[in-house]
Order: C-alpha cells, then structure tokens, then sequence
C-alpha cells in the first residue's frame, strides 16, 4: 500500500510534475487542470500549495536561484583572488539550468506574465544579487576591518550587470549557439565580464590583490 505524502512531500509532488509538464509542452499550453490530473490530486490539494501556474513556475525559478547559490557560496569563502573569484561565478551563473534543465530556460525567460517577471527579477537580483553583494561585504570586512567599507551603490550595480548578462547570455547560448561552440562562447562572456567588472571595481580588485599578495 502507498505511503501518504506529506504536505512537504505533496507540494514537491506537484512541483516535479509541473516542471515535466512545462519541459514537454512549453508554458503556453499548460492550464491549472493538467497539473492537477498528471499530479493525481484535489483541486483543493492544489490550491492549498500553489495559487496559480505563474506561482508554479515562480517557485521553479527559486529552486533553480536557490541551487545556483549552493555552488556560488563556497567559491566566495573559499577563492582569494577576485579576478578568479569573478570567473568562477560566471561559470556558475552561466550553468544555472544545468541538469537537465535547459529546456525550461525558454519556459523561464518567456513563459508567465508580469507577476512571474517581477518575481524573477526579484530572485535574481535581490536574492541571488544581494547574497553575492554580503559575500563581498564579508570578504571585504576580513581584508579591511569595518574601516573599509564597500561602495555598495557601484557594488549593487556591478552584481545587477553581471547576473543579468549571464543570466541572459545562457538563454541566448541554449537558443543560438550549438554545443560544440558554448565553451568557447562561455570563455568570450568571461574574458568580456572580467573586463567590465575591472572597470566597475578597479580599486578594489587592485586593493584585494595587493593584500593577498602581501
């Protein structure tokens, strides 16, 4: 006899079929009804977790930010040098669907509506955005002390420019680049965010190097 799920285990359920659905037929011809038959539950199980196929696909996107920070966090505490530091994150950005999620990368740059796209420039930038902006708090506090704060107006602008370059530079990748070409794509997308980020952070990314060199 099956087990009961649990309402975590439920709502995961759900999620899992959801996605599924949105890979195989794309956002646009999906409705609320197929998610609750392919799921096998209530339509008020369903409205007890999610309130709308835009909330569905929202709740995708923070598992997909949520899992790109995972591997972001350890490369902040752990990469001295900022130059490498930016490079690892690029690659990090650059593979946020990784995992056989890239045919939901046209689901998430062109599927829901205006709630969903504010939602996901909110992960992006204040989630994800303003997690890497304390990790560079953090790190410059341990090089500094609190004397030398950051400039956090530049900072802020600089996490936003990089996020949503790469973060759309993968989209385009998925769609007009061919396998065989990304590496060397992803390679000219660092070499030109590595550039940006030195113009943007030039004093302190001299500043760190000096001090790790010491």
């Amino acid at each position: 006899m099956r087990q009961p799920m649990t309402k975590e285990q439920r709502r995961a359920h759900i999620l899992r079929v959801a996605k599924a659905l949105f890979q195989e037929r794309g956002y646009d011809h999906i409705t609320i009804a197929d998610v609750i038959k392919e799921s096998n539950v209530a339509r008020g199980t369903f409205y007890l977790h999610f309130s709308s196929l835009e909330d569905l696909l929202s709740c995708l996107f923070d598992e997909v930010v949520s899992e790109t920070w995972k591997r972001i966090a350890p490369i902040l505490e752990e990469v001295e040098d900022v130059e490498a530091c930016t490079i690892e994150v690029v690659h990090a950005v650059f593979r946020m669907f990784d995992n056989d999620d890239e045919s939901m990368i046209s689901v998430f740059f062109s599927g829901g509506g205006e709630a969903f796209l504010r939602k996901r420039e909110e992960a992006l930038y204040s989630k994800l955005g303003g997690l890497l902006v304390q990790a560079l708090e953090r790190r410059r506090t341990k090089l500094y002390g609190q004397a030398r704060p950051l400039d956090l107006p530049k900072v802020e602008w600089t996490v936003a420019m990089l996020i949503s370059l790469v973060a759309n530079m993968t989209h385009y990748a998925a769609n007009h680049i061919a396998a065989e070409d990304r590496k060397a794509f992803e390679d000219s997308l660092i070499r030109f965010v590595v550039a940006g980020t030195k113009e943007h952070l030039g004093p302190l990314l001299r500043e760190s190097e000096e001090i790790r060199k010491q």
